[in-house]
């Protein structure tokens, strides 16, 4: 049993090349009365034309004896073309289905039919990549990943600092500033956060309260004035006297809470 692979000719050319052509596009709509662009991208009508009409015909050939004669027999696996080897695995361009058929009737696994195929097809794709590799279309597809890689970066690392769904009103795909007025109004809006931020941090460590967490007993303690503390130790006896065990003929459950409040009010 072997695989054997043969070169043939498509009557069509492949028609899906890449776009030669990456540019801007824009959305403009209202929202609460102020009018805004929104920029993305598209590409242009026109594709790279594949002028390679290469096919490769793959198939299973298999010899046996019956009737005291040799026999042979062949399954085409399938057909793949010259672009399309390069942008896919083989196995994408068969039918689940159809290939268990053929399995089943060669006597063989799916991975012992690849490793079968791909003996024989691995150095016919490096060929046919090497040769892609220098072509135009491959070059400018290349450059059109490229900056839709960095666009993704540069969008992801903006809007960490000033949010979700920002980055495309105020920059292109190309990285290009479309909206300077939006852009310093981000500035603006992210630097009154930050005064905010500051504002109620400090107001938080100058006021009377001293606010901290005990991640053991999960308490959280109040530094509270003595005008305060008499206040709560009335709260203290009230609930006391109220839950305690032998009032409230419960488990103590609810006391021991009580008590762990009276530590952390510091009375």
């Amino acid at each position: 049993m072997f695989c054997v692979i043969q070169k043939i000719k498509n009557k069509r050319k492949n028609p899906f090349g890449a776009y030669k052509e990456l540019k801007v596009s824009e959305t403009t709509f209202t929202i609460n009365g102020v009018m805004r662009t929104k920029y993305g991208y598209s590409y242009g009508d026109e594709r790279f034309e594949r002028p390679v009409t290469d096919a490769y015909k793959i198939s299973i050939h298999k010899s046996f004896r019956e009737g005291g004669q040799v026999k042979k027999r062949q399954w085409v696996i399938c057909t793949i073309g010259y672009y399309t080897m390069i942008e896919y695995w083989v196995g994408d361009c068969v039918r689940s289905s159809e290939l268990r058929k053929k399995l089943e009737e060669i006597g063989i696994t799916e991975g012992q039919l690849w490793d079968m195929v791909n003996e024989k097809l691995a150095p016919i794709e490096a060929k046919i990549l090497e040769e892609f590799q220098t072509s135009e279309e491959y070059k400018v597809k290349i450059e059109h990943d490229q900056i839709l890689k960095d666009h993704l970066a540069n969008k992801e690392e903006f809007e960490a600092i000033y949010g979700r769904d920002t980055y495309d009103y105020c920059y292109d795909i190309f990285g290009e500033l479309r909206n300077p007025d939006y852009l310093e109004r981000l500035k603006v809006d992210r630097q009154q956060q930050e005064e905010y931020k500051e504002r109620s941090y400090q107001y938080s460590k100058e006021s009377n309260y001293d606010y901290s967490y005990s991640s053991s007993q999960s308490i959280i303690s109040i530094n509270f004035t003595d005008e305060d503390k008499k206040r709560l130790k009335s709260i203290y006896k009230a609930l006391s006297l109220k839950f305690h065990p032998d009032i409230a003929k419960d488990d103590g459950e609810t006391m021991k809470l009580i008590n762990k409040l009276k530590d952390s009010w510091g009375i």
